[in-house]
């Protein structure tokens, strides 16, 4: 058999397969409890339930113990959708978009924040303080940042979130635009700052340590432009921000991780987002999709 024999059979297997028969509807977004808890049947396959799954329609959720509770979003519905264990029997099912959702990118972000996810649920079954033995950092400052200009706050986050830290943001032209903030709990808004082109020092302190990181302010067009299905307006917005963010923080050594956590800012409420964000504040490196 020939090489292009070869490849066009594996391409058609492809195309064929039962996992991509129809376009994706949505994805987990959030579960209760460990992923072993649960699985998910496709037809004859059973998948292990993971952050960012990708659903299909006709999909069913199965959970081992009563207390299954799993919170989905789907195209079309606004709001996220919450399955129990009384909805075993009933399958996953919303209008399909015209186009896959964010096909290669779902399964990247999957991928990318599924382990993290396992790992934080892990831990949470082993320690009560998420920063015990932690050491003062704020990986987000080792390397320079940029991030866009405007009238906007923005987010700052460090490792051992009990330690209560100053911080300051100095302009090139010695203007202080933040004078020693005081902050504590591993994140910090600022006020509205009107930041204008140019170079930007900010210095955060906690005790007797000092850490500083250059920030260099660029008008908002040399940002990278977001790849067109991470800007389609029928996928939910809660993804789509989370896949930008991950997409954005990934480019280029990491220079855009700061902006990239200005995307998900402080959502408390959305699983992918607190992943992502500790993962960002963490100085975790994530590597584009190929």
């Amino acid at each position: 058999m020939t090489r292009i024999t070869v490849f066009l059979t594996l391409f058609f297997l492809f195309l064929c397969s039962p996992a991509r028969a129809s376009n994706e509807i949505g994805y987990v977004e959030n579960f209760v409890g460990n992923a072993d808890r649960y699985h998910v049947r496709r037809g004859t396959q059973v998948l292990p339930l993971k952050l960012c799954l990708p659903l299909l329609n006709g999909d069913h959720i199965e959970a081992l113990d009563d207390t299954g509770r799993i919170t989905l979003r789907l195209v079309g519905h606004p709001e996220p959708v919450v399955w129990s264990r009384g909805d075993k029997d009933t399958p996953i099912t919303a209008n399909e978009p015209k186009d896959n959702l964010l096909f290669a990118f779902l399964d990247w972000t999957m991928e990318s924040l599924s382990p993290l996810d396992d790992e934080k649920r892990q831990r949470v079954l082993t320690t009560i303080r998420g920063d015990s033995g932690a050491i003062f950092d704020v990986p987000l400052l080792h390397v320079p940042q940029l991030i866009a200009a405007g009238k906007r706050s923005i987010f700052i986050g460090w490792l051992k979130p009990s330690e209560v830290v100053q911080i300051s943001i100095v302009a090139k032209s010695g203007k202080r635009l933040v004078d020693n903030s005081k902050a504590a709990g591993g994140l910090w808004t600022s006020p509205v700052l009107d930041l204008k082109p140019g170079s930007y020092r900010m210095t955060v302190v906690a005790g007797n340590s000092t850490i500083t990181g250059d920030i260099q302010v660029v008008n908002g067009t040399a940002l990278p432009s977001f790849p067109e299905d991470l800007t389609r307006d029928d996928i939910p917005d809660t993804m789509r921000r989370t896949v930008q963010a991950l997409w954005l923080s990934a480019q280029t050594g990491g220079q855009y991780q700061l902006e990239a956590l200005q995307l998900i800012g402080n959502d408390k409420d959305v699983r992918t987002a607190q992943i992502l964000q500790g993962a960002l504040i963490g100085g975790t490196k994530f590597n584009l999709p190929k």
